[in-house]
């Protein structure tokens, strides 16, 4: 059961109980970085895995006149149920669709490990832009949430109040804008740790299409700055004063503050390996290059090929993890992909 308690205005199966205790430390994603510029070449897309090479200039859409708006953000308490964790403040809302466009539909955004939904504010504001509301969540210890990250889990049949999909379930039915004119399509954008939870759903029928960035499916086991989340380790991209995207700061900042989520989310991306995704769920896959060094994205992009071939991937070789957050080019690329995706013109 959820109780909301203040709103403010502000201009992201199965499996065996044991598996919570399994073996080593890993973490997915936190904020972008700051090192050295790079000039980004175009992505290599795949759409049903024939290559073609998608430079970034013709991906570039021109902008819409619309005026993106703000954030709209709640805490509430969250109880989960579950003896040592009880209620939990989570801090959620939405980045509201622009005034001026039709409105599109709803897009849920699942975070990363250490990430914060205020940290990806190019992406959304393009989405909302383009007519989309965008509804997010900090997970508990993350971003303005409370609690421990080491509570929250992907895949947990003993507690499943403690899993990602659960939480964004409540969030979900909370901010929800329903338009029969857009549809009631539950889309689902997910990043690293977020996007493993969001392939999660897509198996279960829980999405009708889901959009990965650089999914958790085969995370690395010494991952960042040796196990440490670093900006540097994430993105290439160098912000200008007062224009870096990344509003709040990297909590938790190891997964080896977190062992029993990372232990969690390993034996799921041992799981998610073989999962057969239906062909009703519609997916975009944007994978980063060899450099990222939470993700392997060439051996993704074989599991998807074989499990989810009908899956549009587009792999961006020279980006490291946070690729909505890299280098201009980069990041307009993904974000003019998505776009396209949502119109319905990715395959």
């Amino acid at each position: 059961m959820v109780k909301l308690s203040m709103s403010i205005i502000f201009p992201r199966l199965q499996c065996r109980p044991t598996a919570a205790i399994l073996a080593s430390a890993l973490c997915l994603a936190a904020r972008g970085a700051r090192a050295q510029p790079d000039e980004a070449p175009g992505a290599l897309r795949s759409a049903g895995f024939a290559e073609v090479l998608a430079l970034a200039a013709q991906e570039a859409p021109a902008p819409p006149p619309a005026r993106a708006s703000a954030w709209r953000i709640d805490h509430f308490m969250y109880d989960t149920g579950v003896p040592f964790v009880g209620s939990v403040d989570i801090r959620a809302g939405y980045y509201e669709e622009a005034v001026g466009v039709p409105f599109r539909g709803n897009i849920l955004y699942l975070e990363g490990l250490g990430d914060s939904m205020l940290n990806h504010e190019p992406l959304f504001s393009a989405l909302s832009q383009a007519g989309w509301r965008v509804i997010a969540f900090d997970y508990m210890g993350q971003g303005g949430s409370g609690g421990t990250m080491n509570h929250t889990r992907i895949l947990d049949p003993l507690f499943p109040s403690l899993q990602i999909s659960k939480l964004a379930d409540a969030v979900w039915s909370r901010y929800v804008r329903n338009d029969s004119l857009a549809g009631n399509q539950k889309i689902v954008l997910g990043w690293s740790t977020g996007g493993l939870a969001a392939y999660e759903m897509a198996h279960r029928g829980a999405a009708d299409a889901v959009v990965l960035i650089a999914p958790g499916i085969v995370p690395k086991l010494i991952v960042g700055d040796r196990l440490k989340i670093t900006e540097s380790s994430l993105t290439r991209a160098v912000y200008a004063r007062g224009d870096d995207p990344h509003v709040d700061a990297i909590r938790p900042d190891s997964p080896v503050e977190v062992p029993l989520f990372a232990a969690n989310l390993l034996f799921t991306a041992e799981l998610a390996r073989h999962w057969k995704m239906s062909s009703g769920v519609r997916g975009l896959v944007l994978l980063s290059g060899p450099s990222d060094t939470y993700v392997d994205g060439a051996k993704t992009r074989a599991i998807l090929s074989a499990n989810a071939p009908r899956f549009d991937v587009v792999v961006y070789p020279d980006a490291l993890h946070e690729i909505d957050n890299e280098v201009p080019a980069i990041r307009e690329a993904l974000t003019a992909q998505v776009l396209r995706f949502l119109d319905g013109r990715g395959r």
